[in-house]
């Protein structure tokens, strides 16, 4: 990572895209090589939890205004976003009910 002065344009951003990730942390302007996924199979522990993942992730968009506000709200002061926790607390109460 490298804190930069100032972001630079959409375009300038976008041409970089797959090579370079601008972003925004703590309100400081930053930028990092483009993030890699690691290499390797993945656990089955986190295979498991693709499907759940893959679930939440597309019906995000199909809760109401409001129910995303509501997130977005509870997410409010954390480091997640309102679909970040959305997804957190789908995946972590189907994976740790007590059935």
């Amino acid at each position: 990572m490298a804190v930069i002065k100032k972001l630079p344009g959409l375009a300038i951003i976008n041409g970089f895209k797959g090579t370079l990730d601008f972003y925004v942390w703590n309100g400081i302007n930053c930028v990092r090589s483009w993030p890699r996924p690691p290499e390797g199979p993945r656990s089955p522990a986190v295979q498991a939890t693709w499907p759940a993942f893959s679930w939440a992730t597309k019906n995000w968009q199909s809760l109401s205004q409001e129910v995303q506000d509501a997130y977005r709200a509870m997410a409010a002061g954390t480091s997640l976003t309102g679909r970040d926790l959305f997804i957190k607390l789908y995946i972590t109460k189907k994976y740790t009910s007590l059935e």
